[in-house]
Parts: structure tokens; C-alpha cells; sequence
């Protein structure tokens, strides 16, 4: 029953500092986050960094289903700290699209950090930041 109550107190800590790092431009980097692969907390890590840039369309996207949109500057990244349950994001570049899921347990194995890259080639995916795999490539059909 304690332990139950501090991971929910942690995740209610963790969700209100994502919201503020979220809000605060200049605050948080991923770089400044340090993680565990210490699945017993049952948090995920997912960053989702612009790599457009300022001369390209603006680039908004929705977090699983949430109705408000954010704005990705470029060159910035949205950190958001999440239980393990799936989570999806529906973005939009211009009159483009993409849809995918920011965390999928069935594909993500026991990774805590997650890492995606948007840029005007597509949506690439990375467990260490470092290498990087296309997921995703923008559709102009189907946009919701």
C-alpha cells in the first residue's frame, strides 16, 4: 500500500514537472534528464525533437488523443514522462501528416527512454538518441 502511494505521488510529481518543462523553453533538455532502465518504476521517457527548420511550416502535433495542440519549435523537444500503456501522436507539418504510436510495450520491450526525431524526411525512431530508424514518412491523404 505505501509503496503504491509513492509511485503514484512520483508520477504525480513527474507529470507536473513535465507540464512545467513542457511550458518553459530554455528549462530542460533531454540531455539534463537522467534515467534508469529500472522497469520496477513503470515510467517512460518519450522525447520527440524538431529537426525542421525555421524556414519550414510549423509543425503541431496532438499527444495520445489530448484535444489541444502543441507547437514544436525548431530545434526544440517535447519531453513527456508516461506510464507504460500506449500512446499515440497524430502530427501535422504543412498539409502533411503523420500518425504513429510515441510508445507501443509490444515493440518497445523494456526500453524506458524513447527517442523520436521529426524532420522533413519523416519520423525516425532511436532508443539511444544516437542511431536512428524511419518509422514514419509524412502523407498528404487521411489527415484527421
Amino acid at each position: 500500500m505505501c509503496t503504491s502511494i509513492h509511485v503514484v505521488a512520483l508520477l504525480l510529481v513527474l507529470t507536473m514537472w513535465s507540464s512545467f518543462a513542457n511550458s518553459c523553453e530554455t528549462c530542460l533538455t533531454p540531455s539534463m534528464i537522467h534515467y534508469s532502465n529500472n522497469t520496477e518504476m513503470k515510467i517512460v521517457v518519450i522525447t520527440i525533437t524538431s529537426g525542421m527548420s525555421h524556414s519550414d511550416p510549423p509543425l503541431f502535433y496532438f499527444f495520445n488523443n489530448e484535444e489541444t495542440q502543441t507547437y514544436l519549435e525548431p530545434g526544440k523537444s517535447f519531453v513527456k514522462f508516461t506510464n507504460f500503456d500506449r500512446k499515440i501522436i497524430l502530427m501535422y507539418w504543412d498539409v502533411l501528416c503523420a500518425i504513429f504510436y510515441a510508445y507501443d510495450p509490444s515493440s518497445e520491450g523494456d526500453h524506458q527512454r524513447i527517442y523520436w526525431l521529426v524532420n522533413p524526411e519523416g519520423v525516425f525512431h532511436s532508443w539511444d538518441n544516437k542511431s536512428w530508424e524511419k518509422r514514419k514518412s509524412w502523407n498528404s491523404n487521411n489527415c484527421l
